[in-house]
């Protein structure tokens, strides 16, 4: 055989290795759902909401969880609903953030799931706990959600969860990076803006933005070889801004400035903006012939001191700086006292079960609550509902 078509073969046979062991690898990221799946799609209102229908796994670096994931056809991921209430039926909506929406544990481990198994007794009327909870939501999307799609399942009461490690900053249009609120020139909010589509790449950049092998690639270049990844996205093989990253101003994240003592302006303006979208969500709600109640949302570094000292070390700036992760529930408690809403701080449970040992609440790294701490949240969220007289 002539060398010119010997060296073409050679190519030819090495080529088809190359997509044979690259076709290997991409079953194999998918078949261990080494990446997670996408269940969101964008909305022109609430910013984003979960894709009717959605399946598949969810899971993140560390392994922390691989869970089989389903959303239903009304986009909740919750048990099958429909908007219409059934004769008889007391319903209590759960809106919330990714803690609520718990893509971390089996749905029969999620705080709705669990709280409505409890509410249910031998005797009583039948409630339904629907789980309006998405990812990225703070309170500017759970109003806006309230007012387009909440109203509709006819709620007796409405829980709304309030986290404080990033709800005032969502409402913020610039603290917020993802989401951004937009408000009228008189304030009023508007609509909330996801990040902008990006056009859909071509050839095969395209394929490698839809190969989960390679997603998973660049995530462990990026937490381990974070300068191999500069250097890619400086000769063009990479962007960056593809890659999600934690933003920050002067080494400090920008999540933790609600825990600040002494709050900024922009920290302030916040906090006016949230405490305005509480006062629409509770009017929204009594419209519909509802109760309002307020679950503040236990933080890990509140629970777990150890964890705070963790994310003290690993940046250095936030040592000069005076913190209180007390500050937001203290403040969102006194917002409830003056508009005479019941509040819920889970913390002090949390604290006080972490303090026994036992079972971890939240995850060491992801942050979310483990099955355990939703089951604490359930009880604690069920025997607070009942003393004041929320639910039957």
């Amino acid at each position: 055989m002539p060398r010119g078509r010997e060296a073409l073969a050679g190519l030819l046979l090495a080529g088809i290795g190359v997509l044979f062991a690259v076709g290997l690898l991409e079953i194999g990221v998918r078949w261990m759902h080494l990446v997670p799946d996408r269940f969101w799609e964008p909305d022109p209102v609430l910013g984003v909401r979960l894709t009717p229908g959605a399946r598949g796994w969810w899971t993140q670096e560390e392994r922390e969880f691989l869970v089989p994931v389903e959303v239903n056809h009304l986009g909740l991921r919750d048990r099958e609903r429909d908007h219409a209430k059934p004769p008889g039926v007391f319903r209590v909506l759960l809106l919330g953030d990714s803690f609520v929406e718990a893509m971390h544990v089996p749905i029969e481990a999620t705080i709705g799931y669990r709280l409505e198994e409890a509410l249910n007794t031998p005797g009583g009327p039948r409630v339904e706990v629907l789980n309006a909870g998405v990812s990225g939501y703070g309170t500017a999307s759970e109003v806006l959600f309230f007012e387009r799609e909440g109203k509709r399942y006819a709620p007796d009461v409405v829980v709304l969860a309030f986290y404080p490690g990033n709800d005032v900053k969502n409402n913020s249009p610039t603290l917020e990076d993802n989401l951004k609120p937009v408000y009228s020139t008189d304030g009023v909010l508007q609509r909330v803006e996801g990040a902008r589509a990006r056009e859909r790449a071509r050839g095969w950049r395209g394929l490698l933005a839809r190969s989960k092998a390679s997603r998973y690639f660049f995530k462990t270049l990026l937490t381990r070889q974070p300068q191999l990844m500069q250097m890619l996205a400086r000769h063009g093989w990479l962007r960056l801004d593809a890659v999600q990253r934690i933003p920050a101003r002067d080494g400090i994240p920008v999540d933790y400035g609600v825990y600040a003592a002494d709050a900024t302006a922009e920290w302030s303006e916040a906090w006016r903006r949230t405490e305005q979208l509480l006062g629409r969500l509770k009017d929204a709600v009594a419209a519909q012939g509802a109760r309002l109640a307020i679950a503040v949302v236990s933080t890990r570094d509140l629970v777990y001191p150890q964890s705070w000292q963790e994310v003290l070390a690993t940046y250095p700036r936030m040592q000069g700086v005076t913190w209180d992760l007390e500050a937001p529930q203290r403040r969102v408690s006194a917002w409830c006292a003056v508009h005479a809403v019941p509040c819920l701080p889970l913390a002090p449970a949390f604290r006080d079960a972490a303090g026994r040992g036992g079972e971890r609440l939240h995850y060491h790294h992801d942050g979310h609550w483990t099955a355990a701490g939703h089951r604490l949240a359930a009880d604690v969220l069920v025997e607070f509902l009942r003393q004041q007289h929320l639910v039957p």
